[in-house]
């Protein structure tokens, strides 16, 4: 919430994606925000990350356009 605030940025939507381990996908989101994330439009996107994150805890769900606001997350 603190990031949306202020970045002036609005969550588009969210999805539940089982987690077998949380613990992981913990560590990788802290791994990512400690250095610099190059943003490459359809490569290295917001939703880029997130799976990078979920991959970590064991989920497969991802986005197949890798466009978030065209399909969900499965």
């Amino acid at each position: 919430m603190r990031y949306l605030k202020e970045n002036n940025k609005r969550e588009i939507r969210r999805w539940i994606v089982k987690q077998p381990n949380p613990d992981g996908a913990h560590s990788k989101l802290h791994e990512l925000i400690n250095k610099r994330w190059l943003w490459g439009i359809l490569i290295n996107n917001c939703a880029t990350f997130v799976e990078e994150v979920l991959r970590a805890g064991g989920s497969n769900a991802g986005v197949y356009l890798n466009c978030p606001s065209m399909e969900p997350f499965a």
